[in-house]
């Protein structure tokens, strides 16, 4: 295995104690500007007098931009994780405020756009910075605690904007997530431990720009299959996502407020999966962890549509489904931050570009399956099982860092 040396030397102390709460804490904060538009597209219509569908396009702006993610990903390899950390929380307080100040639809494209940049630069610079400072038998469950910031930010994205929206505008909303903001750019700033060390600078990866960057991750073959995994994964999930819905309500008659039941079914069932990782991953080990919850996940795709007679046995198999999912992309983050060690930030955006472009693929292929096939969720869940298989196949036999790998 190549050499950790941030990690190996480092004991867990209050000071790695405080930086990861500061870090975690900064990520809730950006999860909420990430998360508090979905429940209210209607709503934000409105307040601008455009079409529901003109909202969701800007979400789906904002989702697209994941794909810059691998051209983004030499920053912190340059500058330093907290410097980028920190100028990536500014930049999208700065935003923020200037969504608060001015109620016009070209600016609310903007920030959120910004918003989303801003999330794909912090995101794999903290992953990164996990990776420096956490030794590796223990950074599954440091992540997993990272990543309840993920179900975590919708209790609170959900009822404040609701209230905010309701008593006052959306100006209302930005500057709440400014203000948090701003409290996050402060808690890393004052809380998180430099990263320079100048007896380790010399381990680093040395990039000239990020083609370079990207080219060292496709001439390494364990990354790529790592990127692979992610792809497949993602694409098998948004394959069955995107159609899910569909099915319930002519499977079972649902109506709205039940699908909303069922999301927050799905928010659970998050929380479990990385409840597990926390508890579980670093004992049995992350590759272990990962593929089994793909090949459970795969065997969820290829059941569930055979459960239609039953709403019971078709929620539960959906819980199990992202129960599975969750850990299985959960406990990946650690082991994935070990693929490259010198090259983290690179690996880890490159990983968050592929997850982007998992979304969009398996978004594209659920939308024309289920045109060609008439609504046959069948078929539509068997893609999605046969994707999962290839995302466990690729993480079993492809993914390699050692003897330490499992």
């Amino acid at each position: 295995m190549t050499a950790e040396p941030a990690a190996t030397d480092r004991q867990f102390d209050s000071g790695v104690i405080r930086s990861i709460l500061a870090i975690v804490f900064a990520r809730l904060v950006i999860n909420v500007s990430k998360r508090f538009a979905y429940p209210f597209v209607s709503a934000i219509g409105g307040a601008f007098d455009v079409s529901a569908v003109s909202v969701q396009n800007v979400i789906a702006l904002t989702n697209s931009a994941g794909l810059l993610s691998p051209l983004l990903g030499t920053i912190s390899e340059h500058f330093g994780r907290k410097t980028v950390m920190v100028g990536a929380l500014l930049m999208m307080t700065a935003m923020s405020l200037l969504g608060a100040l001015f109620a016009q639809w070209g600016v609310f494209v903007l920030v959120m756009f910004a918003l989303g940049v801003g999330k794909i630069i912090y995101d794999p610079t903290f992953q990164a910075y996990l990776g420096d400072v956490i030794p590796f038998s223990r950074r599954a469950r440091v992540m997993g605690f990272a990543e309840l910031s993920w179900a975590l930010s919708l209790v609170i994205a959900a009822p404040v904007a609701g209230f905010l929206l309701e008593a006052s505008s959306l100006q209302a909303v930005f500057l709440f997530i400014a203000g948090l903001l701003g409290l996050g750019t402060l808690a890393v700033w004052l809380f998180v431990e430099a990263d320079h060390d100048p007896q380790h600078h010399h381990d680093r990866i040395r990039v000239i720009n990020p083609l370079t960057a990207m080219r060292r991750v496709s001439r390494h073959r364990p990354a790529m299959f790592a990127l692979l995994f992610s792809l497949c994964l993602t694409a098998a999930h948004e394959t069955f996502f995107i159609n899910y819905g569909l099915w319930m309500e002519d499977s079972f008659d649902l109506m709205l407020t039940a699908l909303g039941t069922l999301t927050i079914l799905i928010a659970i069932a998050e929380i479990v999966g990385e409840f597990i990782v926390i508890a579980l991953a670093d004992r049995l080990g992350t590759k272990r962890t990962a593929a089994t919850g793909m090949l459970i996940a795969a065997v969820c795709f290829f059941l569930i549509p055979g459960l239609s007679s039953s709403l019971p046995l078709a929620m539960l198999g959906i819980f199990v489904l992202f129960v599975s999912i969750e850990t299985s992309i959960v406990s990946a983050l650690p082991l994935f931050t070990e693929v490259m060690p010198e090259a983290r930030a690179v690996m880890m955006s490159a990983n968050q570009g592929a997850h982007s472009l998992g979304r969009v693929v398996g978004a594209a292929l659920g939308a024309y399956i289920y045109q060609i096939s008439g609504g046959d969720f069948v078929i539509i869940g068997a893609m999605a099982g046969l994707l999962g298989l290839l995302a466990a196949l690729s993480m079993l036999r492809g993914v390699r860092i050692g003897k330490g790998e499992w």
